[in-house]
């Protein structure tokens, strides 16, 4: 704890003997007003954003497969894309898929959901079964989650992340990373084009057998002619995915050096008329014991981004800080509108025991003024009827956030309980 308070000391030292006013300290940026009331499970005190459409992308009850989450989301014009997670029940468990589906009017309809990425089962997997089922057999989940939808030479693809999970014996449990899996999506319905093929694999590929399910079976375990293109997308400080391999097999610490960081947001660039400008983003704390619940926070001045991750994939001595912004555990999003002079963060601030992921806020900074000052609600009251799962690790609320701005609005993405997919269209001037 010394050693982190005196590394803020020294950066808030430095920042002041360049003579950059316009960095506000962390602990800062939350001044939202009304503040935020505790003892209002739904809507914390705040006011409802206006809503001009909501749509259910996914119903995982209807469709029998239980468990959905990780949207991502890409518009490119008029058509926005949306990638997702979807298991049969438990999260991140053997069998577990990428979904999509598109819309051509800005977020108003859209397709049915479908798959893109299918399971990575071996040939005697036949049944997915539960995820208690895979650990009591002492097998490798192998999963598939919603990463990213990225445009190439035209060209629009959807990433899965794979997420692979170990549960037995002395070694205990946890996940390792396996590399990322991209297949492209037609412009027309966004069904898949083509075979999968791996933007990047490394040893956990091979330990975990894909090249035995029918990523290399029946696709050869190739990689994408344009990967080189991708990755470098993936990349840049607005495009970083939340996970990747690295994170899940390598932890990252704040500059605590104990707080355990993960789903890192996009980052948006500050433009200063005293002093460079600089990027900023924020981190979720994952920690499983004296979690912060609050947003941490990291700048570089780096216009590409490579003096922090994933351009340095280190353990320690990553300068993220704690804020002041309350968080309930759950992944955040962090976006800049058009003009780029209002940022908005996506997040659930109402932290509590119960784990309830409600209500859902939208948060603004606007112009020089770093700070947090209003807020309203996105969504809340999520229904109470959950399947179960067995793992226990579903939460009632609505959480994994992304957004693009289409036009004057703002399209968001969520899930629901962990288990169902939906959009929202918000006017950009209905916001907070």
């Amino acid at each position: 704890m010394i050693s982190s308070i005196l590394s803020l000391a020294f950066l808030f030292a430095l920042l002041s003997c360049t003579s950059v006013a316009s960095i506000l300290p962390p602990d800062e940026y939350w001044q939202v007003t009304p503040p935020l009331n505790y003892s209002d499970v739904l809507y914390a005190g705040w006011d409802q954003i206006p809503v001009e459409k909501e749509v259910l992308i996914y119903n995982g009850t209807l469709i029998g497969r239980t468990y959905a989450h990780h949207p991502q989301l890409l518009a490119v014009g008029p058509s926005v894309y949306m990638v997702h997670s979807s298991a049969v029940i438990d999260e991140d468990s053997m069998g577990m898929e990428l979904w999509g589906a598109m819309s051509h009017d800005g977020g108003y309809t859209w397709t049915p959901s479908h798959s893109i990425l299918p399971a990575a089962l071996l040939p005697n997997q036949t049944n997915v079964a539960n995820f208690s089922y895979w650990c009591n057999e002492a097998i490798w989940q192998r999963a598939i989650g919603g990463l990213a939808v990225l445009e190439v030479d035209s060209e629009i693809w959807g990433v899965g992340e794979t997420t692979d999970f170990f549960c037995w014996g002395d070694i205990g449990s946890g996940t390792r990373g396996a590399g990322r899996i991209a297949r492209q999506l037609s412009t027309v319905d966004g069904m898949p084009i083509g075979d999968p093929c791996w933007l990047n694999q490394n040893n956990w590929t091979y330990i975990e057998l894909y090249n035995e399910t029918v990523y290399g079976t029946e696709y050869g375990m190739k990689f994408c002619e344009k990967a080189d293109e991708m990755n470098a997308q993936l990349v840049e400080p607005t495009k970083v995915p939340a996970w990747s391999a690295w994170l899940y097999n390598d932890q990252l610490y704040a500059a605590n050096n104990w707080s355990s960081l993960q789903e890192v947001t996009h980052s948006v660039w500050i433009e200063q008329d005293d002093g460079p400008g600089y990027w900023q983003r924020f981190w979720r704390d994952i920690s499983p014991t004296n979690n912060s619940m609050r947003v941490w926070w990291e700048m570089t001045y780096d216009k590409e981004g490579k003096d922090w991750y994933p351009g340095i994939e280190e353990a320690y001595g990553n300068k993220v800080y704690e804020t002041n912004i309350p968080d309930a555990k759950t992944k955040q999003f962090l976006g800049v509108l058009d003009d780029k002079q209002s940022r908005y963060l996506i997040s659930n601030p109402r932290n509590n025991t119960e784990l309830i992921r409600q209500p859902l806020t939208i948060a603004m900074s606007r112009g020089s003024d770093l700070s947090y000052k209003t807020v309203g609600v996105l969504r809340t009251n999520a229904s109470d009827k959950i399947a179960p799962d067995t793992r226990d690790y579903k939460n009632q609320g609505f959480s994994y956030p992304v957004a693009v701005q289409v036009g004057h609005t703002l399209v968001t993405a969520y899930s629901e309980n962990k288990e169902n997919i939906w959009v929202s269209v918000v006017n950009i001037d209905d916001l907070p």
